[in-house]
This record gives C-alpha cells, structure tokens and sequence, in this order.
C-alpha cells in the first residue's frame, strides 16, 4: 500500500480521535510531551513526516487516552487493506462507509459486482433494491476499489487469491470480511498465521467495530460513584454523552462496559452502584450487553459469578435483565459447537451451586430451561455433573426436560450417577490412606 495513503488516512484518524476527546493541538502536544510545530506537522495530510513517525505519534494519542492494546490495534486498523464479499454486503448494506472509517483501502472483487448486477436483475424485492443500491455506492464512493485480478480458479476459493493479489500489490495484510458460513468455513482452512490475508465473519467485524470515543469521558464516568448522578457533568467538569448515544455502550480498556465495571466494582457501596446502573440504563446503556472479556458474559452473569445476590435481584427485577442472554462469543462466529458458547445465567448459577439465584430464575416466566451450551449442557445437566441436588430439584420442579443428552449422550441423570461414582471413588481413596 502506497505510504502516503496508510499516512494520510492515519492522520485522519489521529485528528478525530484527538478531537472526539477534547484535546487541542497543544494540549495533545503536552500530553505527549512533543512540541507543537511536530504535532502539526504530523497531523497535516499530504505532509512529510514519515509513516512510522506518524505511526509514533498515533501510538502515543492511544496511549494517553487510557486506550487497551486490543483499542488500540483497531484503531490502527487502517494499515490493513479489506476485501469483502457478496453475502456481507447484502446482509449490511451500510457495511462499506464503515469499511471506509477503519481501512484506507476497501476492495470489492468484479465477480461482486456481477453477482450484486445478477440480484438487481432477478429480484424485484428488498433484495433487488439493495442490490442496486450497493452499485451506486461502489461507484460513487473514490475510497473503495473494484480492480480485477487475474484468477487461477483452482485450487482455492477465488476471494483468496484476490486477498493475496491484493497484499502482494499494496504490500500491506488483508481481511477478508464474508457472511457466508460454509464459504467462511472453507477459507479457514487456507488462512494460517503466516498468511497476509486473515478472516472476519460479519459478526466479528461488527464485535470489533467500535466508532471513536472519548476514553476520558468513559473512564471518568467509570470511576465516579455517588449516591446521585444528576450533577455528573458538574461534579467530573466534563460534558457528558447524549441520551442513548452508542458510546453508553462502549467497552473499556478491560473489556467491560460500564454497567458491568459497576456490577463488579466491590468496593463502592451497593446503593451507589445500583443508584449509577439506573442512570446508566436511562441514558441508553444495555444492561444485556456482554463484555469483551475472554467469558463474553452480561452483567447478570457477572453478578451470579460473584455471589452477590442483591445485584443479581435489582439486575434481574429492577432492571429487567434478559435470563436467557447467553455467553456466545462474537469474535468465534464460525466454530461448531464451541466450549461453552451459551453459557446463559442459569447455567452459571446452576454450576455455582447459587440455589436462590437458580429458584429466582427458574421463578421467570421468560426463562429458557432447556437451553443448550456448545457442550449440550443444560442448567439441569451443569447441576448434576457438579452434585448440586438442591440445584437440581428447583430445575426439575421447574419443568426442564430430563430426556435431553449432551455432546456424549448423556442425560442428567447419567450425569448425576457419574458425579456419584466419583465421590464414592473419593471417599473410598480417602479412607484407604
């Protein structure tokens, strides 16, 4: 990729970010410990301060405004090229302006624009009108490239071979973003760690899309507890986000939102972190939203994790917090049947052994019983593989199925029987000693 292009589009972003955080250019310059003259000429498009000068630079505005390396490593996604296919575009017709706001080249193949000129001509539904639709945004839009690639068409999928045209030319790594599951599946195969071209499932870019924030504003917020929230904006001196603007619902350097960062914060009074959740929610923060952390869990599930009972209660009956909202992680769309992808609330309080929890969810008329995790498990079956009988009555009192089978073929009850044998094995070698 030519270096002036990487550079300018890094400058774009670099006066955005800085903007979108209330920083002038001295204030930045201070905050870098730069001097302004350099700052300007780094932030100037068409300048010549050099790209990984500028690269400096951007690393550093990340840096002071509390970004998380993962934060940061997106917001530097622009050095990447991006290739998208059909079946995204179709699904998410306002995908390619946001491929735009993160990549300095976006890349639709022609045999794309065929398949969206074969749409438009044989459907005169939503899908036809999109279909054009999407046309005349490719051609109207100078950021986005729709050059050809000679194509083998043997021996892989043919968007893999213009991904790795498309490296090879600009010298730069490339997603590939598709909506298409066994295509999806079938490209995997082909990308390793030493490829130039990595895959995005939709999903996946959407988990990872998150537009420019300002992290000072976030992170204030996040530290600040009181009994009320009504003079925030006086008590921090700052000026708040809009009612239900999507940065209510922005992660944190640790993967949390705000509403979990104060299910979890133990330190802070109860009321005070309720009292914050209510105003939080109020303003448009969701209180389903999972984390980004290595669990992908919502806030409810945060609660059940800590024991705490009390926030449990106010997250499920205040706050009306979905039970069923499982622990799917959006950034491994593709895997079949992953470990744990599901993991609802129920299951956790189940596993837990937390018996007024599992009484209080099975008490919702909304509760899903016999959902089913990556491995099969029920909150029945998590009950009985971990001997949680009291656990286990309230579920079954509830309804659940008790035919179901895991991944193994086993049923609750063949669980519960396993889990006896191997206490009983237990006891016996404990005893031998």
């Amino acid at each position: 990729m030519n270096d002036q292009i990487k550079t300018d589009f890094l400058r774009q972003r670099m006066v955005q970010l800085r903007k979108k955080n209330g920083y002038n250019l001295t204030q930045m310059a201070n905050a870098i410990h730069f001097s302004k003259s350099a700052l300007s000429r780094a932030e100037k498009i068409g300048g010549d301060t050099s790209f990984s000068k500028v690269h400096e630079f951007a690393e550093k505005y990340c840096d002071v405004l509390g970004m998380s390396e993962e934060q940061k490593k997106l917001f530097l996604r622009g050095e990447k090229a991006v290739v998208v296919d059909t079946s995204a575009m179709i699904t998410r017709p306002d995908l390619l302006e946001e491929l735009c706001e993160e990549y300095s080249c976006v890349f639709v193949p022609d045999f794309v624009i065929e398949d969206l000129k074969q749409i438009k001509n044989s459907n005169t539904d939503e899908h036809g009108y999109r279909a054009l639709e999407l046309i005349r945004r490719i051609q109207e839009n100078e950021r986005i490239h729709t050059k050809s690639y000679p194509i083998s068409g043997v021996s892989e999928p043919v968007i893999i071979e213009i991904a790795a045209a498309v490296s090879e030319e600009f010298c730069c790594d490339v997603d590939i973003i598709t909506n298409d599951v066994p295509l999806a599946l079938q490209i995997k195969g082909c990308v390793t760690e030493t490829t130039p071209y990595h895959l995005l499932f939709l999903e996946e870019f959407a988990a990872t899309k998150q537009k420019l924030i300002n992290m000072s504003v976030l992170n204030a917020i996040n530290e600040y507890y009181a009994d009320s929230y009504d003079d925030i904006e006086k008590a921090l001196g700052i000026k708040s986000f809009s009612m239900h603007d999507e940065e209510w619902n922005c992660f944190l350097a640790d993967g949390s939102t705000l509403i979990i960062a104060a299910v979890d914060n133990s330190l802070a009074p109860v009321e005070q972190r309720k009292e914050k959740i209510r105003w939080l929610i109020k303003n448009g923060a969701d209180v389903n939203q999972r984390d980004r952390e290595s669990k992908n869990f919502p806030p409810i599930t945060h609660a059940i994790k800590k024991h705490d009972y009390e926030m449990f209660s106010f997250l499920l009956r205040e706050c009306n917090a979905n039970p069923n909202v499982g622990s799917r992680n959006p950034y491994d769309v593709g895997k079949i049947r992953q470990k744990n992808d599901g993991n609802m609330p129920l299951m956790v309080a189940a596993w837990e052994n937390q018996i007024d929890m599992v009484s209080d969810l099975c008490a919702d008329k909304r509760i899903s019983l016999n959902q089913q995790d990556g491995n099969g498990y029920t909150a029945l079956i998590k009950a009985c593989i971990r001997g949680n009988k009291e656990c286990r009555k309230i579920i079954e009192d509830a309804g659940a199925d008790v035919t179901i089978l895991d991944h193994e073929g086993y049923s609750a009850e063949d669980r519960w029987d396993e889990f006896l044998r191997i206490r009983w094995v237990r006891e016996r070698d404990n005893s031998d000693r």
